[in-house]
């Protein structure tokens, strides 16, 4: 237990190289306002019985005992200093409390007293770590390496990689309970070389776990033993509760990493606690003595958890194929005599497998697996039947389904925002956009996603906190001008905050393989909004958010914004112009609203090249456009590589449409749409996104998004040449494109 002289040297170590937060830590303890548990106080339960505890200003404190029996008083220094940051800040933003949001005022208490923690602790060091200020970037997952990619128990996608030591992880370790794993310790780990054996679950930029693996080589064999392994903990006042399936989800990474890096080493072990027995028995492993668990055959959860690593694995094959389609084949002949819960852990690991989205070879094993032993299997044929039906394995003689998969994002909570009031960025959009959802045509060839509004550590991105704060103030006020083109209303912020999020739903759904394309009919549109202000309809930038989210949470590295609309995607254009890693290609009406996106806007510092801008005249009309798409777009996207493309398409092209006066038809949207999604398919495998921005014609919401949804689901195989669009020749259109060609081709050389 903890006991005074454990305070004192703790705050005396804490001086020794900080002054100013050992005086005030000796302050508070000599006034009795850091103190000790007494009889008095009344009993808590907190963190199980693991803890031992001390009062801070009146609050219980705990320590979890492995971590003060690990590292001692420095486990208890880490904890003061932490304290003491929260305090300050609470005392800095005093004056919030009474007006603000309690929970996000106290994650921000929480950071700030992280980044207190994080100081101290890198003053200790004579020498710092490289790479401190990098952001935390995700490794692309196409690239092979000791990274998997992987879902956690309710879905959420995730990461198993290496830790990163930046000041931006170690904060969030410093900020959470993670058992073992302190920012000290990482730091010792940094010092002796042992920081590469430390690997982390990443979900949504947040370390949510971390493990800590160390090989024993010996005479006879090697073993790769799990020295700690720590998931994060709730707290009080959390945001958001931590997911489930965390403690599986770095198991399975382990087992991925022994397959990949470590194959020589005999079985993986780890000396667990006695309570965590039953975790470790239900995922294979089996206890050799006490509290000493050894795995060389998973089951269970953990087979589930494997095969979702296994599908997205760069590249295919290799150890891990034949490992895993051994343990299908063993799985497929315990199930014949399996019950009970083990019969169903294994059902589910089968329809994992028949459900894989990028490697065959696991539902092709278990369909194999399943036609041998049917007879003996009751739940056999409803499971070929699944396979079938879903197209993810196909018996020779059976045709596929030729009907496309394609992901909407569509809310009634979107026609709250301007609702009851005159604006051409009116409700009627979506209901027009509904309508042509609702066609025959298209009936059954798409699925709509269930959403959430995005968060605000999300939001800042791409936006700064000043002018999120102002945006929020305006929650639940009837009418609010941003600018003189920009309103809000009671619900505005809500319903931006719900667009977005509905984006990273169409995100997940299209990295995680459940199709290749979507499109989000949100409002409010974004593309004009800049991450200071709201600009033109427009309050969080829909499409520079999902583009950071794809970056952030899916890892990919590389993404083409293309923006067609009448207007420019000035607040696009200024998120990335000095991001060389996003690709802008905008072809709008220039000169119009907003005045930017000229020729010679190609970004600046190492984002030079990577702002492409294609001003057109007024009724350039549908071979101007697809000109545009056929010889810039699609050669700019061959040579960029991207991992996905997002498209900003705005309904104000139409030639009837009072804002954008470009005389584009229907039947030319059509064309666009069948060329993005072409050019998708030849360099990103397919992945492309669409985000509804301007249109403000009723009818021509309506009668082009018929046409674009056509082409979409796949249901329309007219106007896919693009030589026979339209009958008007546009004005000045070959001076345009040789242009856009002159500017860009220090940058581009393949152009011509």
């Amino acid at each position: 237990m903890i006991k005074r002289e454990h305070l004192k040297k703790a705050i005396d170590a804490i001086d020794a190289v900080d002054r100013e937060c050992g005086y005030g830590l000796r302050e508070l303890f000599d006034a009795n306002r850091i103190r000790l548990p007494t009889t008095e106080d009344t009993p808590v339960r907190d963190y199980g019985d693991r803890g031992f505890h001390y009062y801070f200003e009146g609050e219980r404190v705990t320590i979890p005992k492995t971590a003060f029996v690990a590292e001692g008083i420095a486990a208890l220094e880490q904890s003061l200093v932490f304290k003491l940051g929260a305090l300050r800040h609470k005392q800095d933003m005093a004056a919030d409390w009474t007006s603000g949001n309690v929970r996000q005022l106290a994650g921000e208490i929480q950071r700030g007293a992280a980044r207190l923690v994080v100081d101290h602790e890198l003053r200790r060091l004579a020498v710092l770590p490289t790479g401190l200020d990098e952001p935390l970037r995700l490794p692309d997952a196409s690239v092979s390496g000791p990274h998997f990619c992987g879902h956690l128990a309710g879905g959420q996608p995730a990461r198993f990689m290496p830790l990163p030591l930046t000041r931006a992880t170690m904060q969030q370790v410093a900020g959470q309970r993670f058992e073992f794993f302190t920012v000290r310790f990482l730091l010792a780990c940094w010092s002796d070389g042992t920081l590469p054996w430390i690997f982390a679950c990443i979900s949504r930029q947040r370390i949510l776990g971390l493990v800590m693996l160390r090989m024993h080589h010996e005479a006879v064999d090697t073993r790769l033993e799990i020295k700690y392994i720590a998931r994060r903990m709730p707290q009080h006042l959390d945001t958001d509760t931590p997911p489930k399936g965390v403690g599986t989800f770095l198991l399975a990474g382990v087992w991925m990493l022994w397959q990949t890096c470590y194959p020589g080493a005999r079985h993986i072990f780890l000396d667990g606690e006695l309570g965590a027995r039953t975790f470790y028995l239900n995922g294979g492993f089996k206890e050799q003595r006490l509290c000493r668990y050894v795995l060389e055959t998973p089951r269970g959860y953990l087979l589930t958890g494997i095969v979702d690593m296994a599908d997205d694995h760069r590249p295919p094959g290799g150890r891990v194929q034949a490992r895993l389609e051994a343990l299908i084949h063993r799985s497929i002949k315990v199930l014949r005599r399996a019950s009970g819960a083990r019969r169903a852990s294994i059902l589910r690991f089968i329809h994992r497998c028949l459900m894989c989205r990028y490697q065959p070879y696991p539902a092709t094993t278990a369909l194999a697996g399943l036609l041998k032993h049917q007879a003996r299997i009751p739940e056999a044929t409803a499971l070929i039947d699944l396979a079938i039906r879903t197209g993810k394995v196909r018996i020779a003689g059976e045709t596929p389904d030729s009907r496309a998969t394609v992901l909407v994002v569509n809310d009634p909570r979107f026609s709250l925002h301007l609702q009851k009031v005159f604006h051409l960025e009116s409700p009627r959009r979506l209901d027009a956009f509904n309508r042509a959802l609702a066609h025959p045509s298209v009936a059954g060839r798409w699925h709509a996603l269930p959403i959430e509004p995005a968060e605000r550590e999300q939001l800042l991105w791409v936006h700064s906190a000043g002018y999120l704060d102002g945006l929020e103030k305006t929650s639940g006020r009837q009418l609010v001008s941003l600018d003189m083109d920009t309103q809000t209303t009671e619900h505005s912020w809500e319903v931006a905050c719900l667009a977005v999020g509905g984006l990273f739903r169409l995100m997940d759904g299209i990295c995680d393989g459940r199709a290749t394309r979507g499109v989000a009919a949100v409002r409010p549109p974004g593309h004009h909004a800049e991450p200071h202000r709201a600009m033109g309809f427009c309050l969080l930038n829909n499409v520079a958010l999902a583009a950071r989210y794809l970056q952030n949470v899916h890892g990919v590295e590389r993404i083409m914004i293309v923006d067609i609309d009448a207007h420019h995607g000035n607040g696009t254009q200024v998120a990335f112009y000095d991001d060389p890693s996003v690709l802008y290609v905008s072809t709008h009406r220039f000169p119009a609203y907003p005045g930017t996106g000229n020729i010679g806007e190609i970004g600046e510092g190492p984002g030079k090249g990577f702002t492409v801008n294609i001003p057109m005249d007024k009724g350039a009309g549908d071979r101007a456009f697809a000109a545009v798409v056929q010889q810039i777009v699609a050669p700019l996207a061959h040579g960029f590589r991207p991992g996905a493309v997002l498209v900003s398409l705005g309904f104000d092209l139409y030639l009837h449409d009072r804002l954008g006066g470009m005389n584009v038809t229907p039947e030319g949207y059509g064309v666009l749409t069948a060329m993005l999604i072409g050019m998708a398919e030849r360099e990103c495998r397919g992945r492309i996104a669409f985000v509804l921005e301007g249109g403000y014609s009723v009818k021509g919401i309506e009668t082009c998004g018929l046409r674009f949804l056509q082409q979409l689901c796949d249901t329309d195989s007219r106007n896919r040449d693009p030589s026979g669009v339209g009958t008007r020749r546009p004005p000045f259109m070959p001076t345009i494109i040789s242009r856009v060609i002159d500017v860009q081709k220090a940058f581009w050389p393949h152009l011509f």
